[in-house]
This record gives C-alpha cells, sequence and structure tokens, in this order.
C-alpha cells in the first residue's frame, strides 16, 4: 500500500469510529427521550411562531433589484425577533433585534417596523416591494 491509501484508510477508519460515537450519542439520547413522562402538547398560544411579515426593498441606490429585507417572526403576543438584511454588491449584513409586545428595545427602521405591523395584521409574507431610501 502506498502512503496515499493508507492515508485514505486511516481517514476510513476515523470517519466510521466517527459515524459511530454519534449513532450511540443519539441512541443514548433517544433512550432520554422516552423515559421522560409525556408533557402536554403545546398549543398556538404556547409561545410558537405564528406571526411573519417580510418587506423586501432596495437598501442601496447604486444596486439594482430589491435583494434587501426585513424578516419579522413572532408569537401571538408579538414577542420574537425581526431580522433585517442589507444587500451590497460586496457583502451582506444581516442583523437581528428583539421584539416584545409589537416593539423592541432597539430603535427600528421604516422597514422593521412594517415588517412587524405586516405580522401583526397577518398580511401575506409575499409582499410588494418598497422603494430605496
Amino acid at each position: 500500500m502506498s502512503g496515499a491509501d493508507w492515508a485514505l484508510a486511516a481517514g476510513l477508519l476515523l470517519s466510521l469510529a466517527g459515524t459511530g460515537y454519534a449513532f450511540r450519542r443519539l441512541t443514548s439520547v433517544e433512550r432520554q427521550l422516552r423515559r421522560r413522562a409525556p408533557g402536554p402538547a403545546a398549543t398556538p398560544g404556547d409561545r410558537s411562531l405564528q406571526r411573519v411579515g417580510l418587506v423586501r426593498y432596495q437598501a442601496y441606490h447604486d444596486v439594482g433589484g430589491d435583494h434587501s429585507f426585513s424578516l419579522a417572526l413572532l408569537d401571538a403576543e408579538g414577542a420574537g425577533v425581526v431580522i433585517n438584511s442589507l444587500y451590497h454588491r460586496d457583502r451582506c449584513r444581516i442583523y437581528a433585534k428583539p421584539v416584545q409586545g409589537w416593539a423592541s428595545p432597539i430603535t427600528l427602521t421604516d422597514e422593521e417596523t412594517e415588517a412587524i405591523d405586516r405580522a401583526r395584521a397577518g398580511i401575506d409574507a409575499v409582499d410588494t416591494p418598497k422603494q430605496s431610501r
């Protein structure tokens, strides 16, 4: 066997060992979950994601298309997060801000506010893009 064959065999053995460990760990977690007493099923009011609002817009004048967006992911009480993505040709920045009671302790942009309003009103996630700032 050549050196490359030995390296390939060693990599295969490490991969098999890792797979075996992952399988044993998964089996252990499965056993632990089976031992737990079943709890009550979650109801829609249990802080599950229920409201989604999306606003697409052009963040920069020199970039065509509405590739930037604000996405509100909220529960029935208006708690969750609003995610804002600013797209530019050479970079993409993503920010997240907490939302509680349909508002955020951090100053929101117009697009983020509109995304929260859309989620609150139950407006379909398919949106009409905003004009650039």
